[in-house]
């Protein structure tokens, strides 16, 4: 009864392993045909990663996710088998945090422009590397852009925003 219920025991795992592989496979490839790859620093280190209403920790993911998502939409602009690589070196994001009364509010002034520093490589599908430099964006006139962009109602618009007017003027996509 027992060598039964090991054998049962190590198929059951096995399996789940095999599932477990396809599923990392599955993202890998997915993540390589977004076409933007994104290594981030410590949000700590950054100029102005600050939470205003939520917890540190809950605000730094939902920066990440919510960029990573942005990149992964954004990188099906780039043409097939090109892959755009992006270390984040400092990010300073549009506003200042500060405290009024009993919480912290961002607050959006014209002296707080959005400030972002990185690295990139673009490579073709042969893996040549086609561009690649240092950037620092900003965008200092942040407040006065129409929000005719679709993405104007989604977190993080001005920071996404200016990188978009990068990419598009960097690398000549539309």
């Amino acid at each position: 009864m027992k060598s039964y219920k090991h054998i049962l025991v190590s198929v059951i795992g096995a399996l789940a392993l095999s599932f477990a592989g396809a599923s990392f496979a599955s993202n890998d490839e997915a993540q390589s045909k977004a076409g933007i790859k994104v290594e981030w620093g410590d949000f700590d280190d950054y100029r102005d990663v600050r939470a205003a209403s939520e917890p540190k920790g809950t605000f730094h993911k939902r920066v990440k996710e919510s960029f990573d998502k942005f990149f992964t939409e954004y990188g099906k602009e780039l043409p097939e088998g090109q892959t755009l690589s992006i270390e984040i070196k400092d990010l300073d994001l549009a506003g200042h945090v500060q405290m009024t009364g009993t919480r912290n509010i961002r607050t959006m002034k014209e002296l707080y422009f959005p400030r972002m520093e990185f690295s990139y490589k673009l490579t073709g599908a042969d893996g040549n590397v086609i561009k690649e430099g240092e950037a620092k964006i900003k965008d200092m006139n942040y407040l006065y852009h129409e929000k005719t962009w679709k993405r104007y109602r989604e977190g993080f618009y001005y920071e996404k925003r200016m990188f978009r007017e990068w990419f598009e003027d960097t690398l000549g996509k539309s």
